[in-house]
């Protein structure tokens, strides 16, 4: 047997191939891309990276140049995802011998011409770069893993987020709605009521001496306050009712169904919301076209939007009486589109690719999450749509959402 075929055959096991934290971190790797528990074995069925104690029925070979060397287990992933991880493996320590290969035919041809030697170079750099390019391609999936992972873990706690708040304002709602409706009734008897004392206070007036009484008592003063006072408080309990129907409309975040929904009833509802924190003397306009019903997530669409609105409310915060916000709706023929523009501090050209990153905010410390804009792309995007994002440092910004027919 010749020297280099001997160094070929000592190099055949597994363990020789890979050193053992080599071995943990392509079975972790593995791991992340399988979503399973990860081993490899040696021929003997040794351990030698890896999970221990899994079950050897889910194992499969792992194959080098027409001959098994390893066993791969995986129980938890589909036999075709075995399959097809195992032949990565086998595709990463292929060039590696093909290098072992190579360097000891050049050692055993010594003083070759040097065309042969140029020749094996050339071989070498090619399997250099097909080594190179498959462990960039695994990296990159275990990246674009890592990234779904981190992403489906966000949605989950955005989803549990929305459906508190849903459970929240469903019971202040409905806490609220009862006492108004009775408060609301009892202020409209007490009108009847005191049309009916004014009557009697006319009538008194026509009695000997009733006009000294209502004047020693005041009685016009008192009746015209007291009606005053009662229309003063219907208005205020109408305003209460409008901001508990403003809940009900985001109450049912919390509920996962789907329906068809007027989309600028949810724009109305999300703007009435916003619109009670503009500064004083800033506007909101709506200027709503027509769009067809909509089959979503109601409360999670209406969330989203009122998101993007407190965005634009917050960058018009510092404009006073000239703060404005336009919200615009149409259809396209294939989509509908919302345009909600401000003219507000705006955002730097260089900051725009970090708009939608969680946790980035332009905002002082302390005054924004930087999570409104990811949650509304990830709800936008649940909905088969998108969000486009212009922006102008000291002119104002627009964001256009688009949601497919």
């Amino acid at each position: 047997m010749s020297e280099t075929a001997s160094t070929f055959d000592q190099h055949r096991a597994i363990t020789a191939l890979l050193l053992p934290a080599e071995v943990d971190r392509l079975c972790a790797s593995l791991a992340v891309l399988l979503d399973s528990p990860v081993a490899l074995q040696d021929l003997a069925g040794t351990v030698i990276g890896g999970s221990p104690g899994l079950a050897i029925d889910s194992r499969v070979e792992v194959w080098r140049e027409n001959e098994p060397i390893a066993y791969l287990q995986a129980p938890s992933a589909r036999p075709e995802a075995r399959a097809a991880a195992a032949t990565v493996i086998a595709q990463l320590l292929l060039a590696p011998l093909r290098l072992e290969i190579e360097l000891a035919a050049r050692h055993a041809a010594g003083q070759a011409d040097l065309a042969a030697l140029a020749k094996l170079d050339a071989a070498l750099a090619e399997s250099q770069a097909r080594y190179r390019a498959l462990s960039a391609d695994f990296d990159g999936r275990v990246a674009a893993q890592v990234t779904l992972l981190d992403e489906r873990q966000r949605q989950a706690y955005q989803a549990e987020r929305l459906a508190s708040v849903g459970a929240l304002a469903a019971g202040v709602a409905h806490e609220i709605n009862n006492p108004i409706s009775f408060v609301r009734s009892n202020l409209r008897t007490a009108e009847t009521y005191l049309g009916r004392l004014a009557s009697l206070a006319a009538s008194l007036k026509t009695l000997p001496g009733g006009e000294a009484l209502g004047s020693d008592a005041d009685l016009d003063f008192l009746l015209e306050d007291f009606s005053a006072l009662l229309h003063d408080s219907i208005g205020g309990v109408d305003r209460v009712a409008r901001i508990v129907g403003d809940l009900k409309g985001f109450s049912n975040v919390d509920k996962p169904q789907e329906d068809v929904v007027d989309l600028n009833q949810l724009l109305r509802s999300a703007c009435k919301m916003a619109e009670k924190k503009l500064a004083p003397g800033a506007v909101m306009i709506c200027e709503l076209g027509e769009v067809k019903p909509l089959l979503c997530l109601p409360g999670h669409l209406a969330q989203a939007l009122l998101a993007i609105l407190n965005n634009a409310v917050q960058a018009i915060a510092g404009k006073g009486a000239t703060g404005e916000v336009r919200v615009r709706s149409r259809f396209d023929g294939q989509q509908a589109l919302i345009e909600v523009s401000d003219n507000g501090v705006g955002i730097e050209q260089s900051a725009l690719p970090r708009v939608f990153d969680p946790f980035y905010t332009t905002r002082p410390v302390g005054k924004g999450t930087g999570l409104g804009l990811t949650m509304a792309r990830d709800i936008v995007g649940a909905h088969g749509g998108e969000i486009t994002f212009d922006s102008v440092l000291d002119r104002g910004t627009t964001v256009t959402v688009s949601l497919p027919d």
